[in-house]
């Protein structure tokens, strides 16, 4: 039986110098990642043994400084999103549109 993962929240990343896509936990639990790595800041991150985030595993022992930030999800994992434009009455009253007549679908 595998052990749940213990996390706060996941990040699906590529390391600096390397091609692989990996999952883990921020070492700083405080740290806002996307302003660190804007600010060029380095990320340390434990990685965890899985490859998804919907599926994590558990943590490896290993660290790994963020090269690049991914989507959460793979797009495999993801599938077709389908959309609708201004879908209820207040979305349009906040943007100062008129609903329109036939839905905006788009993907």
């Amino acid at each position: 039986m595998a052990l749940a993962a213990s996390f706060k929240r996941l990040v699906r990343f590529v390391a600096k110098d390397s091609t692989q896509v990996l999952i883990g936990q921020p070492v700083k639990d405080e740290l806002d990642i996307g302003i660190a790595l804007r600010q060029g800041q380095d990320v340390v991150v434990d990685v965890f043994s899985g490859l998804s985030v919907l599926n994590p595993g558990v943590k490896t022992g290993r660290t790994e400084s963020i090269g690049r930030i991914l989507s959460p999800l793979a797009q495999h994992e993801v599938g077709t999103i389908r959309c609708i434009g201004l879908n209820y009455n207040q979305h349009a009253k906040e943007v100062r549109m008129e609903p329109p007549t036939i839905p905006t679908l788009f993907m």
